[in-house]
């Protein structure tokens, strides 16, 4: 899958209020931010690192996630999906 170099972003309701901003640079996920909405408990550093991690070393959210926190993990994958579904380059396009 080929990206369109930027920044995206995407925001999720459920099962967990999240958002993500995903950086985009020379068709590879470079960064990945992750932010709960007001009021929702906030994710862990560590958490947000490890799933940062996975997805920048897989380029894309076919990822493990963290056992522990499996709806979470769901939810990261959807937000995250959804930023990239934005960056997707068309190969129709080229």
């Amino acid at each position: 899958m080929k990206f369109k170099s930027g920044s995206y972003s995407s925001e999720l309701e459920k099962p967990v209020k999240l958002k993500a901003d995903v950086e985009i640079k020379n068709n590879q996920i470079t960064d990945v931010k992750l932010s709960s909405a007001k009021g929702e408990r906030k994710i862990e550093p560590e958490l947000e690192a490890e799933f940062k991690g996975q997805i920048v070393s897989a380029q894309s959210v076919n990822i493990d996630g963290i056992s522990s926190a499996s709806i979470l993990t769901k939810a990261v994958k959807s937000v995250v999906g959804n930023a990239l579904a934005q960056a997707r380059l068309d190969e129709e396009s080229k």
